[in-house]
């Protein structure tokens, strides 16, 4: 395989990863080559990242045999025609496509490629939290373990089958902005009792950290831990109390429901 990397696309998916494959030293900032279809973003990941800019889809595919697949997915079988000439079964396809299976990818890029699916985490930039793998059926044992270091450079790796992919997209990349809302949400609250913006937020970043930590390692079920918190009478089971009468849990499980249905029409 080819020393370098390619990226179709260069949206802020592509761009964590290209910081995380040259933070963990996977490539070399000049073996990473993107074609964008927007110029000036390409040369605003060339310097940020140092990175090379190719002129076509078969310079990009020349220069690597490892092409990432960032595009939109609205735009996803546009783009695979212009690399479609120049793949043969030496090519790796990783796709970041929401929605769009391996047996669609496999009639876009060709019988012959190996194609595996990404779904990176929303909060890439931070290198934490799970990113999904999909690998098709026929890919090569000997070729995984390179897929599965970029992928690893962006956070922790869960390889899973494909059936379970919308679902893992639903919660694992929606999954971070709710989180955020519901922190605001507490900051917000804060600031109306009368707590600074800052001591506010340092407050209630610091609880998201603190319980992320408790409940990584509880072998509890997390209603437990909530009972444990909870002391007859006081201020914790006050506030839970109007949550749930306004149903608070509920609205979350349709909110994943409704951005599972999403992610699982976007394919058709």
């Amino acid at each position: 395989m080819s020393k370098g990397i390619g990226f179709i696309g260069g949206g802020n998916m592509a761009a964590g990863i290209m910081g995380g494959l040259i933070k963990r030293r996977v490539f070399l900032p000049e073996n990473i080559y993107v074609k964008e279809a927007v110029t000036k973003r390409e040369y605003e990941l060339k310097r940020e990242f140092g990175i090379s800019i190719v002129e076509s889809a078969e310079d990009l595919s020349l220069k690597a045999n490892l092409i990432v697949f960032a595009v939109r997915p609205q735009d996803g079988e546009a783009a695979a025609k212009e690399i479609l000439p120049y793949l043969d079964e030496k090519k790796i396809i990783v796709s970041l496509l929401a929605g769009i299976s391996i047996d669609k990818l496999h009639k876009w890029f060709g019988e012959k490629t190996h194609i595996a699916r990404v779904m990176p985490n929303t909060m890439i930039e931070s290198q934490r939290g799970y990113s999904a793998l999909v690998f098709d059926k026929e890919f090569p044992n000997e070729k995984k373990e390179k897929v599965t270091a970029i992928v690893d450079a962006i956070g922790k790796t869960m390889e899973m089958q494909e059936n379970q992919l919308d679902a893992f997209t639903a919660i694992g990349c929606a999954g971070p902005e709710w989180l955020t809302l519901i922190t605001a949400s507490l900051v917000d609250a804060g600031v109306k009792i009368g707590l600074s913006r800052s001591d506010s937020k340092q407050i209630v970043i610091e609880n998201l950290i603190a319980t992320g930590m408790v409940l990584e390692k509880t072998s509890k079920h997390f209603y437990q831990i909530i009972d444990e918190i909870n002391a007859p009478g006081g201020i914790s089971i006050e506030g839970l109390h109007v949550l749930e009468k306004a149903g608070v849990q509920g609205s979350i499980m349709e909110a994943v429901e409704a951005a599972y249905k999403k992610t699982t029409e976007i394919g058709k």
